[in-house]
C-alpha cells in the first residue's frame, strides 16, 4: 500500500512525502505496553528530507482511542518558528486503526488552527495562526 498524505495549509492544496529509510518510515508507532501506542505522522513536500513544508501528528492510543495528541507545521527550513496545535487529539479522526500483527494502517483527517511558536521556549501566539487539513492513509512502521 502506497502512504498517501495530503491536504491543505491556509487553503492551499498539498501533498506530502512518507519517507523511507533504513531505521524505519516518517510515520511509525511504538507500543508502550499493551493497548497503549504512540503514533507519528511526519510527512515532507518532496521526496527527500526537509524540514521546510513538512508537517507532523503525533498522538498516543490507549486501547484504540486517541488520548492526546499534537499537529506542528514547519513553514521554514530549520525547526523554529513552527506553528502548533497543542491540542490535536480534539480535532483528529480516526477511521480506522490497525496496529496489531504483520500488516498496519491507519486512515484518518486532522483539520484545525495551529498557532505560531516563534521559539522552543515561547507560548504560542493564538493571535497568529495557518489553517491545517490532513488526510491520511498510511502504514505505520514498527519502532521498537
Amino acid at each position: 500500500m502506497a502512504d498517501d498524505v495530503s491536504g491543505s495549509v491556509d487553503g492551499e492544496a498539498r501533498q506530502w512525502h512518507v519517507l523511507q529509510g533504513d531505521d524505519g518510515k516518517t510515520v511509525n508507532f511504538s507500543e508502550f505496553s499493551p493497548g497503549f501506542q504512540t503514533v507519528t505522522i511526519q510527512a515532507h513536500r518532496s521526496t527527500r528530507y526537509e524540514v521546510e513544508g513538512s508537517i507532523s501528528i503525533t498522538f498516543s492510543l490507549m486501547d484504540g482511542e486517541i488520548s492526546d495528541g499534537e499537529a506542528m507545521y514547519f513553514p521554514e527550513a530549520r525547526m523554529t518558528p513552527h506553528f502548533t496545535d497543542e491540542n490535536a487529539h480534539e480535532r483528529l479522526v480516526l477511521e480506522r486503526v490497525e496496529l496489531d500483527g504483520g500488516d498496519t494502517r491507519l486512515v484518518g483527517r486532522y483539520e484545525g488552527e495551529l498557532a505560531y511558536r516563534g521559539s522552543m521556549f515561547s507560548e504560542a501566539d493564538e493571535t497568529n495562526t495557518v489553517s491545517l487539513v490532513v488526510e491520511f492513509d498510511v502504514s505505520p512502521s514498527r519502532e521498537d
